[in-house]
C-alpha cells in the first residue's frame, strides 16, 4: 500500500491509498501530495521501482518519500535509499514513531 499525504494550513492530513506500484505513481503526479508513505510489496511494479520513478519525475523529486515495510533484513534499508527514499521505517512500529518521522519532512 503506499499512501500520499496533503496536509492543510489547519493541519488537518487528507490520505489518498492506492495497492499497485504504477498506481501510486500515477497519484503521485496527480495529487502532489505533501509527502508519501511507501510499501516496498506491491504487485506488478514493487515499491522500489515507484520510487526510483516518483524520485526521477523533475516534478516529484522532491516530496519526502518515506518507505514503511516489513522488509527489515540486512541490507533492505540500503537497497530502499539506492531507490531513492528519504527514510525509512520498519514494520511493526508505533504509531508515535511514524507520526514523529513525518514530522521531520512535514
Amino acid at each position: 500500500m503506499a499512501n500520499a499525504v496533503q496536509l492543510s494550513d489547519t493541519d488537518a492530513a487528507r490520505s489518498t491509498s492506492t495497492s499497485y506500484g504504477e498506481d501510486a505513481v500515477a497519484s503521485a503526479q496527480t495529487s502532489r501530495p505533501d509527502l508519501i508513505l511507501m510499501d516496498i510489496q506491491l504487485p506488478l511494479l514493487d515499491g522500489y521501482e515507484a520510487t526510483r520513478r516518483i524520485k526521477a519525475d523533475p516534478d516529484l523529486k522532491s516530496i519526502p518519500l518515506i518507505v514503511v515495510t516489513s522488509y527489515a533484513l540486512s541490507g533492505d534499508e540500503d537497497k530502499a535509499r539506492l531507490a531513492g527514499c528519504d527514510d525509512f521505517v520498519a514494520k511493526p512500529f508505533s504509531p508515535r514513531q511514524l507520526l514523529a518521522k513525518i514530522k521531520e519532512y512535514v
